[in-house]
């Protein structure tokens, strides 16, 4: 349970950890000034400074209020300060306006306030609010997954902030773009980004926002299985909390800390940082920090099968979940109770957890449903009054491109107008001159003269119209090319857009497939492995059949589990499959005491697999690992996954005691390895003899 760290700007006004307290006074301390306050320009400070407190505790209705009556009377005194600080105001409204809609999840309204805040810090040129607005407008965008356009907004912050010299607000633009690149799985340039971020609060002197950004390099290197950078990164932000006393900021340090410690298998170091941060948590009154606590305590108990200990901090943390009214919460330690009581052999307590789990999940199904109906309508009226926006511009944009078509044809059709005129006037004077000839045959040099200088005016007239109507031809051409690649280019986003929709309804159906069996099938499953269990238990003689229904249902439960996380669209990188393998690993070989080495080089993370592929090369990793722990006696062995261009290779060896590869190779799963290896098209190698090991080789064409 764990949450990532963003920045939205709020007011820069606010310095970091006053509280609602302090801001209460500072409003009571100015209310006792305005009281005493003339209609004056001292006044309209003091208005201007209460709306700015009010908005430092969210409270839009007041500051609404004071910045109306800081503006009136402003505008009244022809005080331009007081009328410049109130504008700007009115900006920061819309802005924490937007701040309350992202917390609802209502992003189109936040969306629409937060370029409400930006036309008004435009309008007075103020840069820290441009700046500022930019990043909360990208922060929606990449709530919405639109990373582009997220991007986009966060570079424009960045620039600006650079400008200003703004160190606090280049760390927060900095961060936001981590957080981007850590979405798109692209990890090496989130660390680079919250890198930067650091090094920016370092030089602002900002500690409590080093906290947070140590916390996100952590959980990043947490996502990737390196747990001693993640543990190093925690335990930077653990020092820094406790050089400033925040006494929040150790107890969420000390619960990171204790999950690396869990997943490192140092389960004493586990359970002595949950319990300190427990511990803090009481003391500073944060109630939900304390129920996590407990329920972490509960999940590692579980884990070294102390279940009294276990069932204990479980049962406190429900306590506190259903007094915070946490669906979220109670469902998770009811799923955990249901394991504590069927280890513990509680078959009836554990049918019951298990009832109360299907309670609060469907609960938790029908609340989220809503709130998506919710979202979906409200994004759907945004885009309806956005398309249109849209089409009326784009009606202007044509009626405009048609009146300058129709003033060019105008202006064409007048020049050929005026040349017609022109030809008309020369073929006049052409007869004039040879009425003058016929007239004046004694003057025939004079008129041959001039007959001659009539014709050239006539073909110069000719060759003008010729040009005239090769630039009408010219213009003609120019405009049916420009309207051909209008048309490519609106293709173009139209089968994009065709395309992007595709692949969106392809995951949220690979999604619903995922959720639907491990809610319904494996909710199924855990049941009846419940039931034989009680069964068994009441029986007072041992019955094979329900043995075997139990440890069935187990394995299939198991099976699911992995076609669950194959069809799931967030393991689609190949990262997460190698993260996968390696926790299987450790799990599997920790618990047999099997040390092993588990390499995979930085070229496999860039590949992409197909759904099939995927599963497949896990199955037979998986299959392999457990041939290994039964059979093989081995207590080393070596994990290698490397990518060659073109080819990925997965290499298992141990050094156990090996068998004969000329003999029957059927039976220990290795049938159904080759079988997977060739669905795959994969090349599969068993390298085997007696006393001497085991390596086991894959190649995939990828």
């Amino acid at each position: 349970m764990r949450k990532r760290y963003l920045l939205l700007f709020i007011l820069f006004t606010i310095n970091y950890g006053v509280c609602y307290a302090q801001q209460n006074k500072k409003i009571d301390s100015l209310l006792i000034v305005l009281k005493n306050q003339k209609d004056d320009t001292g006044r309209v400070n003091t208005l201007n400074a209460l709306c700015k407190q009010s908005l430092n505790v969210y409270n839009i209705p007041d500051a609404k209020k004071y910045q109306y009556e800081a503006l009136s009377l402003a505008e009244k005194k022809r005080f331009e300060k007081g009328i410049h600080e109130a504008q700007i105001n009115s900006g920061y409204i819309a802005n924490v306006r937007g701040n309350m809609f992202m917390g609802q999840g209502n992003y189109p309204d936040a969306l629409n306030n937060y370029l409400a805040a930006l036309k008004v810090f435009e309008k007075y040129k103020f840069l820290t609010g441009i700046a500022g607005s930019h990043l909360n407008v990208g922060h929606v965008y990449s709530s919405q997954r639109n990373y582009p356009e997220a991007l986009k907004n966060y570079f424009l912050a960045l620039k600006i902030f650079e400008e200003l010299k703004d160190k606090n607000g280049l760390g927060g633009v900095y961060n936001n773009i981590g957080d981007v690149y850590e979405d798109l799985g692209n990890s090496q340039e989130a660390l680079k980004y919250y890198n930067d971020a650091i090094k920016m609060y370092a030089e602002a002197g900002n500690k409590r926002a080093l906290i947070d950004r140590y916390f996100n390099i952590g959980f990043l290197y947490e996502d990737q299985g390196n747990y001693d950078e993640a543990l190093k990164n925690h335990l930077a932000a653990l020092k820094i909390s406790e050089e400033i006393g925040s006494i929040n900021g150790i107890a969420a340090s000390k619960s990171n800390i204790a999950d690396i410690y869990s997943k490192q298998g140092k389960q004493a170091e586990a359970i002595k940082n949950y319990s300190q941060a427990a511990k803090l948590y009481q003391e500073t009154g944060n109630t939900e920090g304390v129920g996590i606590s407990y329920t972490n305590l509960g999940a590692v108990y579980l884990y070294l099968k102390d279940f009294p200990l276990a069932k204990k901090n479980l049962d406190s943390a429900l306590v506190i979940a259903k007094e915070l009214g946490s669906i979220e919460g109670t469902k998770q330690i009811y799923e955990l109770m249901t394991k504590v009581d069927s280890a513990a052999g509680n078959w009836q307590e554990a049918l019951d957890d298990h009832k109360s789990y299907i309670i609060y999940r469907d609960s938790l199904a029908s609340e989220e449903t809503t709130n998506k109906i919710m979202k979906y309508q409200m994004q759907y009226e945004f885009d309806k009054k956005e398309d249109s926006l849209k089409y009326l511009q784009a009606l202007s944009n044509a009626k405009l491109n048609q009146q300058i078509l129709i003033s060019n044809q105008q202006e064409q059709t007048l020049l050929l107008k005026e040349n017609e005129v022109a030809l008309l006037s020369n073929e006049k004077q052409l007869q004039q001159l040879q009425m003058q000839k016929d007239s004046a045959e004694s003057a025939g040099h004079k008129a041959e003269a001039d007959k001659n200088q009539g014709q050239l005016v006539l073909l110069n007239k000719e060759k003008a119209i010729q040009a005239l109507e090769l630039n009408r031809q010219k213009q003609l051409k120019k405009y049916l090319l420009a309207g051909l690649a209008l048309f490519l280019v609106l293709a173009f986003f139209v089968y994009r857009n065709y395309r992007t929709r595709q692949q969106l309804r392809l995951q949220t159906l690979r999604n619903k497939i995922a959720t639907d069996l491990h809610d319904d099938i494996g909710s199924t499953l855990s049941s009846i492995s419940i039931f034989s269990q009680m069964a068994q238990q009441e029986s007072k003689e041992a019955i094979p059949l329900l043995e075997t229904i139990g440890e069935n249902s187990r394995k299939m439960l198991d099976a699911m589990a992995d076609i669950v996380w194959t069809i799931n669209p967030e393991n689609d990188q190949f990262e997460q499959i190698v993260l996968r393998m390696r926790s299987f690993a450790y799990e599997l070989l920790g618990a047999k005491k099997i040390d092993f080495e588990f390499n995979a080089d930085e070229e496999v993370a860039k590949m992409k697999l197909s759904m099939d592929v995927r599963k497949n090369l896990y199955l037979i990793f998986k299959e392999a690992t457990n041939n290994m722990v039964k059979y093989s006696g081995a207590d080393k062995a070596l994990f290698n996954i490397k990518g060659e261009k073109n080819n990925l290779t997965m290499l298992i060896h141990d050094n156990g005691k090996g068998f004969d590869t000329r003999q029957s190779t059927t039976g220990n799963g290795l049938k159904n390895m080759k079988k997977r290896a060739d669905e795959m098209g994969a090349q599969f190698l068993i390298d085997s003899k007696p006393g001497d090991g085991t390596t086991i080789e894959l190649k995939i064409a990828v």
